[in-house]
């Protein structure tokens, strides 16, 4: 069952057309394959209600076949900037490509690891996870699984974006969150006591 978008203020129409492009192409051809993907990032979170940011990116995430896949989707709709290939750019490693949809930059990352100086996060790892927990959004007339927000919290504090962590924050602390799946991504012993720490303390765990 998905849910209906509840939009931040900061959406453009600019991102959500272009977004509507990318899921015409996208959904019908991940699911053809049968390859795990979601959206992530800025438009994600905006997607979940994040207010007072205007998303000027649109991210997918995959795993590396899938992130061939969907190069071909994306680039049906748009331009391609740069094909898919591996790509090591401090602090991401991914098969990355991007592409120009509606003069919307769009980034594509399969199998994305995320490495920091308090950890990292495996997205191959979290698959598994995000096909239980993964929130999928009514959004146009598709059905699209976008990457939580708690996931969202715990990604930004490790890679110290206290302005994106705080409006995730107060989002999730007016809103609710489950704390169940909060526990679980902080047990990823992958991750280090900083971020641990300070998500906890964000979100008055402690």
């Amino acid at each position: 069952m998905g849910e209906d978008v509840i939009c931040g203020d900061g959406m453009t129409e600019r991102v959500r057309n272009a977004l509507y492009s990318v899921v015409r192409q996208v959904v019908p051809a991940m699911f053809k394959s049968q390859q795990p993907w979601a959206l992530m990032g800025s438009t994600c979170s905006v997607l979940q209600g994040l207010d007072g940011y205007s998303p000027p990116d649109i991210d997918l995430v995959t795993t590396m076949q899938g992130a061939y896949i969907m190069q071909g989707a994306v680039a049906g709709c748009g331009a391609t900037v740069r094909p898919v290939s591996w790509s090591t750019a401090t602090p991401y490693e991914s098969h990355f490509g991007i592409f120009e949809v509606d003069e919307v930059k769009v980034e594509v990352m399969g199998d994305l690891v995320i490495r920091c100086d308090d950890g990292l996060i495996d997205a191959a790892e979290h698959f598994a996870r995000w096909s239980d927990k993964v929130r999928v959004l009514h959004f146009q007339g598709y059905h699209i699984p976008v990457v939580r927000l708690e996931w969202q919290l715990v990604a930004n504090v490790l890679l110290r974006r206290p302005e994106r962590s705080i409006g995730v924050v107060e989002l999730l602390l007016r809103r609710g969150y489950d704390r169940e799946y909060l526990d679980a991504l902080l047990a990823d012993r992958h991750i280090g006591e900083r971020t641990i720490a300070a998500v906890r303390r964000m979100l008055q765990l402690d």
